[in-house]
């Protein structure tokens, strides 16, 4: 029985681990990696590791939190068991409405005599954003590769920096994403733990199972849920085929900056949802797919700055941007649509992509990818997204739905279709509606992007 020492007293939450859940217990550094199959019993194990954490630690007013990819995830995944297990701790109370267990100390376990409290907290990964600024002794990112790539380099490792706190990405793998990355990161480096635990190696599912299992389900399945395979193909990724072939022929690698040609955007807007702006320009036949902005819970300024500095910085001159139908809402605080408040910020009129089918603009996308260029670097988040973006899968009816599956992948992906749905050729030559041949690079000292 899994026992925590609080204060002068020993309490039991009732866990009991099993003998692999103890081999990870017993193993964890600072960062960590475990990729587990189905049915592993990770959640219930790490919900006890962060209750074990809390009562040890020796900071004032230490805060954790268990992630995952959606804050309504996050609920359903894990709140019970915070509760199931983080009541049993005297004087420790749940807050339903912001999904909380907080534990009064009386005595600061600093050694003060100022109470004090441990926080353990539920987090979603889809508004980063609104976790900015937050303080954390130690998280769980559960299902990391479903999560937004940047969650954890530009929030989470920040909130851990001051307090020197530790992190475990855990869940099944999803293809050859930034969860296999970081798996592939942490083996590489000594001061990180990993491990990997396949169904046919722990036991826990009977042998039975697992074959019943496999005979219902294709291969990449089984492989992906139960053996925790990062190579088998992605399930249902719409642009796998395309993606491949891009890589086959040395189509994403390094794509620099023509300077004969007009930068265009490519917009996916979103309110919680990570924003997206791809840059691209076409070159003869080719698309070149130079650069990419992402961001999440930032204004529309935001944006209209990073377009300018890179513009400055690289000394583009900007061509058109493509946004989707729905920037033509008038949003009720300003009265005012986007596309509106865009064409003011840029200085220059906004291309409304029709409206269309999500099913037509993913046959347009895979019409276009072939002639597409894509700088691996500047653009890896998008490059990401696009060979992770997949259908969702039917459970009920065992088959993919015709809709795509909403997590990170879809924001750049939406960016992308907008791009291929909204683009024309004429673009170089038409900027503000004029005619334009032979656009003269100006010279970085006096360059305006926002002056023709």
């Amino acid at each position: 029985m899994s026992q925590y020492k609080a204060r002068r007293e020993v309490i039991s939450t009732g866990f009991v681990p099993r003998p692999h859940q103890v081999e990870i217990l017993q193993s964890l550094k600072r960062f960590n990696v475990v990729v587990c199959h189905r049915r592993f019993g990770k959640t219930v194990a790490f919900v006890n590791l962060i209750i074990d954490k809390g009562l040890r630690l020796g900071k004032k007013n230490p805060q954790f939190a268990y992630m995952a990819p959606f804050y309504g995830q996050a609920k359903r995944v894990a709140w019970e068991y915070f509760k199931e297990y983080g009541l049993k701790i005297p004087g420790s109370t749940a807050n339903e409405a912001e999904l909380r267990i907080d534990i009064p100390r009386p005595g600061g376990a600093d050694g003060s005599s100022e109470p004090d409290k441990i926080r353990m907290m539920l987090l979603g990964a889809d508004n980063p954003g609104a976790l900015r600024g937050l303080y954390l002794d130690g998280v769980v990112l559960d299902e990391y590769g479903e999560m937004t790539p940047d969650v954890f380099n530009q929030v989470i490792r920040p909130a851990l920096s001051d307090r020197l706190g530790w992190a475990v990405f855990t869940g099944t793998p999803k293809g050859q994403n930034h969860f296999a990355d970081i798996l592939e990161h942490g083996r590489s480096d000594s001061t990180w733990y990993t491990s990997v635990f396949r169904a046919e190696d722990t036991g826990i599912i009977p042998k039975a199972e697992l074959e019943a299992a496999r005979a219902l389900m294709s291969e990449e399945e089984f492989l992906q849920e139960f053996q925790c395979s990062f190579t088998s193909a992605m399930m249902g990724a719409y642009y796998k085929t395309q993606m491949e072939l891009l890589e086959k022929k040395g189509q994403i690698g390094n794509v620099p900056h023509d300077p004969g040609s007009p930068v265009h955007t490519a917009w996916d807007l979103g309110i919680n949802d990570a924003n997206v702006v791809w840059f691209y320009q076409i070159v003869g036949r080719e698309i070149h797919l130079i650069d990419l902005v992402a961001g999440s819970g930032e204004d529309l300024a935001f944006y209209a700055i990073k377009i300018k500095e890179k513009a400055q910085a690289g000394n583009w001159l900007l061509g058109r941007h493509k946004l989707p139908h729905d920037a033509n809402a008038r949003e009720l605080q300003t009265g005012k649509t986007r596309v509106e408040a865009l064409e003011k910020l840029l200085g220059r009129t906004i291309d409304v992509v029709a409206r269309h089918g999500v099913e037509d603009g993913i046959h347009r996308a895979r019409m276009v990818l072939p002639r597409c260029w894509f700088d691996r670097k500047n653009c890896e988040y998008g490059l990401k997204g696009l060979k992770n973006y997949q259908k969702k899968w039917d459970s009920v009816n065992k088959v993919f739905s015709s809709r795509p599956l909403h997590n990170w992948a879809s924001n750049p992906a939406d960016a992308f279709r907008y791009m291929a749905m909204g683009f024309d050729e004429m673009d170089d030559q038409r900027i503000d509606g004029t005619l334009r041949r032979n656009l003269p690079r100006r010279a970085s000292s006096d360059y305006d992007p926002f002056s023709l």
